[in-house]
């Protein structure tokens, strides 16, 4: 059995970063708690399925902007806190930026990940250290439909793992209603795979594709070219 985190070890710093901060983590917590409930109807679907501790992958389909403080704060956060996410490079520029990077953020260069290979890096750390990290592989908003899994950015955060890396894919489920009745969401969290060192990344994220499409309602008409057959191999 995976030993849990520590506190110290949720907020413990990484070089380059600032690291978490028990602020932000807690004002996104309260803030994303009141937002999600004024605005949104929200109902969650295998949060059982998220790991309790050990190291985690999750792979979350990108709607809106919205998916974030949803996911984290509805989704996540009930079950564990030592939570990071892939976030665009453009906004550490910006006046939240501190904020952003306090609560988990880790900033990626989306249009060439290759650009971003420290931080990357520190991404596979952090898993390697036992916490859970969240990414949109189709890295930008797809609205009713799926976009194609990007392979570069999770082959390089995965690496060649010695022990297993558990990835739970995530859907997001929008249904819109005129004001005053809120948007209805559905969470639906799907069981995790186990991803070893001998997986072969293309085909291994080609299928959680099309896993986290059918949590939100959608196919994944993208076409597998790759080499190697797909795993799916439960945990």
């Amino acid at each position: 059995m995976e030993q849990r985190v520590t506190v110290s070890q949720i907020y413990k710093k990484y070089e380059g970063h600032p690291g978490k901060k028990r602020y932000a983590v807690y004002l996104l917590q309260i803030f994303g708690a009141i937002y999600t409930r004024l605005r949104f109807k929200v109902k969650v679907e295998g949060r059982r399925n998220i790991p309790q501790e050990g190291p985690v992958l999750v792979l979350a389909k990108h709607v809106r902007n919205s998916d974030i403080p949803l996911g984290l704060v509805r989704g996540i956060h009930p079950v564990r806190w030592d939570v990071w996410c892939i976030m665009k490079n453009t906004l550490v520029g910006g006046l939240a930026a501190k904020f952003f990077l306090h609560c988990g953020g880790i900033p990626v260069d989306r249009k060439n990940p290759e650009k971003s290979k420290k931080d990357l890096l520190m991404a596979r750390q952090i898993l390697q250290d036992g916490h859970l990290v969240t990414i949109f592989p189709e890295q930008t908003h797809y609205k009713g439909k799926m976009g194609k899994g990007r392979t570069p950015g999770f082959r390089f955060i995965l690496g060649k793992p010695e022990k297993a890396v558990a990835v739970v894919p995530f859907g997001f489920d929008y249904i819109e209603h005129k004001f005053p009745r809120r948007t209805e969401v559905i969470l639906r969290i799907g069981a995790p795979t186990q991803f070893h060192g001998e997986s072969e990344p293309e085909a291994f994220l080609h299928d959680r594709m099309h896993e986290i499409a059918a949590l939100s309602g959608l196919t994944y008409d993208h076409e597998f070219a790759a080499k190697g057959k797909p795993t799916r191999e439960k945990t």
